[in-house]
């Protein structure tokens, strides 16, 4: 490995993972949707040219699977990565720690049981308005709000309760990461937990939150044609938005074996600069760079890569200065979507993924990648042949969130 830990005691390897996406119903078909250059872009062509913005956003965004299944959709997702990785980590749900990391919940739910209530109370006078098809325990969503409503179902269908869930904007996943490996290193329980299982999702393509981010500026132009996402390129306009669920097994061990990814180490912080828009030096990410890259050769960096026009050069900026090498860059956003509070551990997922294959995606959407005097970073749309070994992922959301992860192979 090329950066092993410097820890003398205890490893947290991380055991398992699973991953669902638009691309994919599993990690590996979504990697080999990436492999072969598939992005969410790609089925714009048989959309027809006069579909509204709600409708475009979801029909490129949406996982078939969740949006037809009878739990809320981030409930759906969220399953089916734990499952996954629980089954990779051969791991019991009902027998590993839980941690989850997500940015708003079952917001679908949530809604739809609001406005149940507000047609139940329209005045008779009134036409009748079609209700929404709900679940039988939907009023739960109001009264636990939309987090707490997805850690009760996910206890039901898991048989273990989440410990908490982190809300810390697109940092939500990898800040549950942090938590989860802390609580594996740090945790004064006798006997302390050997595994744990953290979980994100995102699913609130729905039209308050599409329009939202619209009129924040950070979408794409909404038509068929237009609408792609180009982190790390000079015409990038904005993300694309998109549901996904991620997780990962952590394990903690004395012994790594050959081939086992290591989570070597993990920083949060968080900047009260502005509630949307980073702080121009990027104060915070910069602290906890400085703490994952320092004497470290990164093969690939994942920086958060939103596509929108500001974030980009200053994020890859930032994190130069604390490189000691000129690591290999990838943006996952670019092919599958921007999903908010999973990004994060989203893109930990893929990390693994190309640390097991030696391989990293090709970046289809660069047309004029960023140059030098903006990225600081060798940006390139094919991959160079070389070692994946080491790797470092961050995350950055509203409110001045910050994550980052560096994994090893052994």
């Amino acid at each position: 490995m090329t950066n092993p830990s410097t820890r003398q005691h205890e490893s947290i390897v991380i055991a398992g993972w699973g991953l669902i996406t638009p691309l994919g119903r599993s990690a590996w078909e979504t990697f080999a949707s990436l492999l072969a250059g598939k992005t969410l872009a790609d089925r714009a062509a048989q959309l027809p040219k006069t579909i509204d913005p709600v409708g475009l956003v979801r029909s490129l965004g949406s996982v078939a699977t969740a949006v037809h299944a009878a739990a809320d959709p981030v409930v759906e997702l969220a399953e089916c990565a734990a499952r996954e990785a629980l089954f990779m980590a051969d791991a019991q749900p009902h027998e590993t720690d839980c941690i989850t990391g997500m940015s708003k919940g079952a917001m679908h739910t949530l809604i739809a049981a609001t406005q149940r209530y507000i047609y139940s109370h329209q005045q008779a006078s009134r036409p009748p308005t079609p209700q929404p098809t709900l679940p039988a325990d939907a009023d739960l969503a109001v009264t636990l709000g939309p987090h707490g409503y997805a850690s009760q179902q996910l206890a039901n269908r898991l048989g273990r309760t989440p410990l908490y869930n982190v809300v810390a904007a697109c940092a939500s996943s990898l800040t549950a990461l942090h938590n989860a490996r802390q609580w594996l290193l740090t945790n004064t329980a006798d006997p302390r937990p050997s595994r744990v299982l953290v979980i994100t999702a995102e699913a609130a393509l729905l039209p308050l939150f599409i329009h939202s981010y619209k009129r924040l500026g950070v979408l794409p132009p909404l038509r068929p044609s237009a609408y792609k996402g180009r982190p790390l390129d000079r015409h990038r306009e904005g993300f694309m938005l998109a549901e996904m669920g991620a997780a990962v097994v952590l394990e903690r061990t004395a012994h790594p074996k050959p081939g086992q990814i290591e989570l070597l180490d993990t920083a949060v912080a968080n900047e009260p600069y502005d509630m949307i828009r980073p702080a121009p030096v990027m104060d915070s990410l910069s602290h906890i760079a400085a703490k994952l890259l320092a004497g470290r050769d990164i093969d690939l960096l994942h920086p958060h890569a939103t596509g929108t026009p500001d974030h980009d050069p200053a994020e890859l900026t930032t994190l130069a200065r604390c490189l000691a090498c000129r690591p290999d860059v990838y943006a996952c956003k670019g092919a599958v979507g921007h999903g908010l509070g999973a990004a994060g551990l989203v893109a930990l997922v893929l990390a693994c993924l190309c640390a097991k294959s030696n391989q990293r995606p090709p970046m289809p959407w660069l047309v004029e990648p960023l140059p030098p005097d903006q990225a600081a970073l060798p940006i390139k749309a094919t991959p160079p042949p070389q070692p994946i070994n080491t790797q470092a992922v961050f995350a950055a959301g509203f409110g001045g969130h910050v994550a980052g992860a560096v994994i090893g192979k052994h």
